[in-house]
């Protein structure tokens, strides 16, 4: 569990002008500040198996207009189930719920240099949302489920790797147009 303040001063980017023949850049200062709480907890269901919650809210103080200061949720680190420039806003919120539980264990076959351990099937069920910003996304709950093979390899006897395939469905699908350029 983790509850962060960030205050970001920056420099964009705003213009150009033209002084003595030279073009120079205008920088507009923008200042952010921002509150950002996650939470993630895992609970052993039977030996071998466990259910873990994933939870993460993000909040600007200040309401930046500009989609460039947008937070996204969506994609690998956020919500599987939509494309990661899909879902965001000033304020976001996420909860993703999942129940890991082992195919196969000990399976002790070799390829190469690599060693087939064990196979895993991860379940995730999850839903969050976007407000504020220049996104017309709506004010509705996005959900989503999927699944998650994960394999459990060792190199050289020693190293251990990971490869995992996700697969997820979308339950609210929203369209936004696009500005026009």
């Amino acid at each position: 569990t983790t509850l962060r303040y960030s205050y970001e001063p920056s420099k964009l980017l705003d213009d150009y002008e033209i002084e003595n023949n030279t073009l120079s850049p205008v920088y507009k200062s923008v200042s952010n500040q921002s509150l950002e709480g996650t939470i993630q907890y895992g609970y052993p269901v039977s030996a071998r198996s466990a259910l873990s919650i994933y939870g993460r809210g993000f909040s600007y103080f200040n309401q930046p207009g500009d989609s460039f200061y947008l937070d996204y949720i969506g994609g690998f680190t956020g919500m599987r189930s939509y494309p990661y420039f899909a879902i965001g806003g000033n304020t976001t919120a996420m909860i993703q719920l999942s129940y890991t539980f082992p195919l196969l264990r000990n399976i002790n076959q070799q390829v190469g240099r690599h060693s087939l351990d064990k196979l895993y099937l991860r379940l995730f069920g999850e839903a969050g949302n976007g407000w504020g910003g220049p996104l017309d996304i709506g004010d509705d709950i996005k959900t989503g489920l999927g699944a998650e093979l994960r394999f459990a390899f060792n190199s050289y006897y020693l190293f251990p790797l990971k490869l995992f395939v996700s697969s997820a469905y979308v339950f609210y699908i929203f369209f936004f147009p696009f500005p026009p350029s």
